[in-house]
Formats: structure tokens, sequence, C-alpha cells
């Protein structure tokens, strides 16, 4: 009876630590639990523009940068009308090119960040995005899953909604 009382005990520490592992592997970031499309007060489907463009002739560095990365100005490769869904860029671009030819795909980083990986064309040319430097309305961004769609507001249809969102290919200049 003891050994199987202390047989049991072990079973479920190990059942307990195997479902830890798996849930400290998930971000604790700003991703919804239940996602859904985002509309403004009349209805009306809230977006904004993804675009990728090609690093530009001129770089910049930033004051709080240890690296320059370029300006956001380089020739546009593609851009793409992304329905805002769930809270964040993340799952906006994920919800987007779950379905379509194209495809996006991102890599935790540090389990923490979901930084984006790669982007294959309709043609099937692949962009390797591991130095990608991604600019929100024209501003640094770290990663997709803690960007805010809405703003400091947290309201849809407002001014500092998400309008634009730059990855600039081979942007981070080291």
């Amino acid at each position: 009876m003891r050994k199987r009382l202390t047989t049991v005990f072990i079973s479920v520490i190990l059942a307990l630590s195997v479902a830890f592992l798996f849930t400290a592997c998930e971000p604790n970031d700003a991703r919804s639990e239940n996602p859904c499309f985002r509309y403004d007060d009349n209805g009306k489907l809230l977006t904004f523009t993804l675009e990728l463009r090609q690093p530009s002739d001129e770089s910049v560095t930033e004051s709080t940068d240890k690296f320059p990365h370029s300006k956001l100005d380089g020739e546009l490769i593609k851009s793409w009308e992304i329905p805002m869904y769930g809270n964040t860029v993340y799952e906006s671009v994920v919800k987007y090119f779950d379905d379509k030819n194209e495809s996006v795909t991102f890599r935790l980083e540090g389990r923490k960040f979901y930084m984006f990986h790669d982007i294959t064309l309709e043609n099937g040319t692949v962009y390797n995005l591991e130095t990608v430097y991604m600019a929100i309305d024209g501003e640094y961004a770290k990663c997709a899953n803690f960007q805010s769609l809405l703003g400091s507001d947290g309201l849809g249809g407002t001014d500092d909604d998400v309008k634009t969102v730059i990855l600039v290919y081979r942007g981070w200049l080291y």
C-alpha cells in the first residue's frame, strides 16, 4: 500500500512538473485570451498596413541604440492591409496569413518575445527576418506580441490605434 501511494505521489509530481514546463514556455504577453476582430463604433472593421521594405541607403542611430539601423524609407517590397484581430500585432498577422498562399512565421525568443522569423511571398521568394527592423507608426518596436493594436486608450477607431507596421528587411546594420 505504501509503495502504491509513493508511486501515485511521484506520478502526480511528474505530471505537474511537465505541465509547468509546457506552460512556462508560453510568454505572459499582451495577447487576448479570446481574440476577435476589432470594429469601430460604426461597425467598420479596423485595419493597419503591414509593409515589408528594403533597407534604405541611409542609416540612423537612436540615443537608445547600440547599433545603427536603416531608415524606414527603403523601397517597398510588398504591403498588406491587415484586419485587427485580438489585442496585438502578432495575433492579427498570424490570423491574416492563416489561410493565405503567402506566409509569415515567428520565432519565440527567450521564452518571451515572438520575433518575426520569415516571410514567404506568393511567388516563392523567402525573406529571412532575423535582422528585421520593426517600426510601429514610425517608432521602433521590439516584438509583435506585446504591441497593442488599440494604443494607450484601449479604444478602437481612435488616433492612437496602430496604423502602419514597417518591417525593414536586414534593417539592423551590425
